[in-house]
């Protein structure tokens, strides 16, 4: 697979709405359209469309790459401008200074007034230092002689300001202070409790600070062995977090992040009936919060899905699997999903499929994935699947179709590295093997397959094998049924 330029890799991280905003934003523009030409085939090539570059006539390409990568940066800001509040307060910014320059004093104070308070309840400190300092300039501009009362009022909401940023910062360095520590030194870890930001949640002195706070006294309890207070602190950091719900809506990515550590000590503590409630609370977000951002609440399902589905299988509640997939099914069917995404569920789909003996539906999403332009994402997928393929046409009885199928799967894997792992080639001669064997010699055939297929790996290795393809439970599966 070709390696995409970063043109290529601009324009296909682009949403529909957003390629739709460009071409719109590009009729405005004046003078040669070449640009919108090259758009045009890059776009058609990502899709699998056999348009040469050359069909485009221009003197010089790699100028009109440049002026359209600026063009689609234009219309991404055009597009994007007041989706977050931190692009709001970058136009008022904007906005205030101009005004300022035009000697417009009275829309400027009020554009002012407008952006401090955004930037006080999300906590903006960097934007409100800078909205202070037009405030100065402001007031020493309408008021030359008499505005040292005000300014100094100002100075001392600079300062206030200041000491906020200056703790926030505080916390963050000792966040990564204490990341970049060896989590094996125990003494060390519980020594960082005596840390004084780290004496009571009243040193924190914004929002920001505390659920740093919180997420490091959870962080430190967990590495100290002691999962108990740390839940308690991620209980604590959850009930911050959902106590503002406006910074969630804003940016969902640290509250999802600590619902996941929740999910994650949920499944440490083998409580898989609570941690899929955790996962269905997360699926509730964007609706909860109104998140406007389509490919976030994208990824929150796509994800969610993706662990539950794991985790049924893990479990091997094959029921619960099946009524999920169905769910995932819809899903799918209305939203374009990543492809590394989408393989991952054809492979759990034909997995869970082959587990409940409805083979000829396991296939069926083998086949999807065998036959479909996966390119290099999930190499480790499209080989499980290659041998997931090898023991269902094995159930389905298609024993003659075993020796084409062997060496299909071995030029599979010779094209992509030049030797294979042990367990591939113990796999592969035993499925070459069966399929010239007769029906009484398979229990022999499985027998020695059971004792030959993890020699040489380590208990790590076997486990991660396992966890993609369980062969061991289908080899004693059919040593059981003689």
């Amino acid at each position: 697979m070709a390696k995409k330029g970063a043109m290529e890799s601009m324009i296909g991280s682009l949403t529909k709405a957003e390629k739709r905003y460009f071409r719109l934003f590009s009729e405005l523009q004046q003078g040669d359209k070449k640009y919108l030409e090259l758009f045009n085939i890059l776009e058609a090539r990502m899709n699998g469309s056999d348009k040469d570059l050359r069909q485009l006539n221009c003197a010089d390409i790699s100028v009109t790459k440049n002026y359209l990568g600026k063009l689609i940066l234009k219309s991404l800001k055009g597009y994007n401008e007041g989706k977050t509040k931190r692009s709001e307060l970058l136009h008022l910014l904007l906005e205030i200074e101009i005004l300022f320059h035009k000697e417009l004093y009275d829309p400027c104070l009020d554009r002012i007034k407008k952006a401090e308070k955004i930037a006080l309840k999300y906590e903006n400190y960097t934007m409100l230092l800078e909205l202070f300092g037009w405030k100065k300039r402001l007031l020493s501009a309408l008021h030359a002689t008499s505005a040292h009362a005000k300014i100094k009022e100002v100075m001392s909401r600079e300062q206030q300001t200041l000491e906020k940023l200056n703790n926030l910062d505080q916390y963050n360095r000792l966040l990564y202070e204490v990341m970049d520590q060896d989590f094996s030194d125990r003494k060390s870890m519980l020594d960082y409790f005596d840390h004084p930001l780290l004496q009571d949640n009243s040193c924190a002195k914004s929002f920001g600070a505390l659920t740093i706070y919180y997420h490091l006294i959870y962080m430190l309890h967990i590495v100290t062995s002691n999962p108990v207070n740390g839940q308690k602190a991620l209980d604590a950091l959850i009930e911050t977090m959902e106590s503002v719900p406006f910074r969630i809506e804003e940016d969902p990515s640290a509250y999802v992040t600590a619902l996941n550590n929740s999910m994650g000590m949920m499944l440490y503590n083998k409580e898989a009936g609570a941690a899929v409630e955790v996962l269905k609370k997360i699926r509730t977000i964007p609706e909860r919060y109104h998140l406007k951002q389509k490919q976030y609440t994208l990824k929150i399902f796509i994800k969610t899905y993706n662990v539950e589905l794991e985790l049924y299988r893990d479990l091997k509640d094959w029921d619960k699997a099946r009524a999920l997939m169905s769910e995932i099914q819809r899903f799918l069917d209305i939203h374009i999903i990543p492809t590394n995404y989408l393989l991952s569920f054809y492979y759990q789909f034909a997995y869970i499929h082959f587990q409940c003996k409805e083979y000829s539906l396991s296939l069926t999403g083998i086949n999807r994935i065998i036959n479909d332009n996966f390119g290099t994402d999930r190499m480790d997928l499209q080989t499980y699947a290659r041998f997931l393929f090898l023991m269902i046409h094995f159930e389905l009885g298609n024993i003659t179709l075993l020796k084409y199928a062997v060496e299909n799967t071995r030029r599979f894997l010779r094209k992509r590295r030049s030797k294979l792992f042990a367990f591939e080639s113990v796999l592969l001669k035993f499925f070459s093997q069966l399929s010239t064997s007769l029906p009484y010699e398979y229990k022999e055939r499985f027998e020695k397959l059971s004792s030959a297929l993890f020699q040489g790996h380590s208990e790590k290795q076997r486990s991660n094998i396992l966890d993609y393809l369980d062969f061991e439970s289908w080899i004693n599966a059919k040593l059981l049924k003689g």
